[in-house]
């Protein structure tokens, strides 16, 4: 499939930084450009599914959607991590449903009863005969540092391929116990929201209870060289980002006084906290609808401090509306994006990365 994008807008992005020009408005809003990125970017990327902790037990499952896909990952009897299709082989009924994640034995269909084992093999099929090598379809399942990932693509790199080179403040991470979970609609492109997460200039007018934690003039870049960009910004007379700005929880890893953020294209987004991680996963759904999944995790040994949650809820809402907003207007005979600003060299880097897409 052929990108729809003009060839001199994909080479404008791919331009240096000082040099470059932003996507137009039809990367936004022309469905067609939703559903090349859909195939080109998600159909063939890695993409986070959740933590190992989430499938740390036999029967734990959890079920995710990737590039409008359902998948089901599972932990076997045998301790083995697998993924698959949930689409039953019978008359192709989601397997289960709509719930999020659950333990069981056997997967059965709730349609007409089709079993299947944790491995996938088909255990029964009521009124049939002969079917024993009608399994579910397998999907690659991967793991790094207890986070699990999928990929529909069977041509894709292995995952350590594919992210190259990875942020040092993540390599120690151990294990987590995971907070709160929340999730959302954002009527915004995807893109839109990735690139507000890899700039903190929009602090100081959009996050004034976050710019007075971490104040933008010490923002520094990260740019891995792969798939992961990121960057730091310094915790400013508070010991972590929350409410209080007191440091309620057990420490992670890393220097204190200093916030870790990273990116793993296309859509998985942390930021590493002295003492708790925040990962925001993106699901996009249409040309202006994206699904976010927002999770806050925790020292296993920690307790949950509402002055995060509430300092987070806020700080979600108000990037929320300025993407809306921000989608809104990409509509408009005006918007005609005409350059990157100096300090929005992550953002650069994340377009690059989809303009290269564009341009294969």
């Amino acid at each position: 499939m052929p990108s729809p994008l003009a060839r001199s807008d994909v080479e404008a992005v791919l331009a240096p930084l000082e040099r470059a020009r932003p996507f137009p408005a039809q990367a936004f809003t022309d469905g067609a450009v939703f559903r090349f990125e859909e195939s080109a970017i998600f159909g063939r990327a890695w993409l986070c599914a959740g933590r190992e902790e989430e499938v740390a037990l036999p029967g734990q499952w959890l079920r995710v959607t990737v590039a409008g896909e359902p998948v089901l990952v599972v932990r076997g009897p045998d301790l083995h991590l697998r993924a698959f299709f949930d689409v039953c082989r019978h008359r192709g009924a989601s397997i289960v449903g709509r719930a999020a994640c659950g333990r069981t034995l056997r997967f059965e269909c709730p349609y007409h009863g089709w079993t299947y084992e944790l491995d996938g093999r088909l255990a029964s099929a009521p009124f049939t005969s002969g079917l024993a090598n009608e399994a579910m379809r397998a999907v690659r399942v991967e793991t790094w540092r207890g986070f699990v990932f999928v990929t529909l693509s069977d041509e894709a790199p292995a995952l350590a391929e594919q992210m190259g080179a990875t942020p040092p403040w993540l390599d120690a991470l151990g294990p987590l116990r995971l907070g709160r979970r929340t999730a959302w609609t954002t009527r915004a492109n995807w893109k839109l929201c990735v690139e507000n997460f890899q700039e903190s200039h929009h602090f100081p007018r959009v996050h004034r209870a976050l710019e007075a934690l971490t104040p933008t003039r010490d923002a520094r870049t990260w740019l891995g060289g792969g798939r992961w960009l990121g960057g730091t910004m310094e915790i400013e007379d508070a010991e972590t980002v929350s409410r209080t700005g007191r440091l309620e929880g057990r420490p992670l890893v890393g220097p204190r006084g200093r916030v870790h953020d990273a990116m793993l294209f296309p859509s998985l987004l942390t930021s590493l906290q002295p003492d708790y991680l925040l990962l925001y996963r993106l699901e996009p759904r249409a040309a202006d609808e994206t699904a976010i999944t927002f999770d806050v995790w925790f020292h296993p040994a920690a307790t949950d401090d509402a002055a995060i949650y509430e300092l987070w809820d806020e700080i979600n809402a108000e990037d929320r509306a300025i993407c809306e907003d921000q989608q809104a207007n990409a509509s408009s005979r005006a918007f005609v994006p005409v350059c990157y600003a100096s300090v929005e060299e992550g953002m650069h880097a994340f377009d690059r990365l989809v303009a290269e897409a564009h341009a294969r």
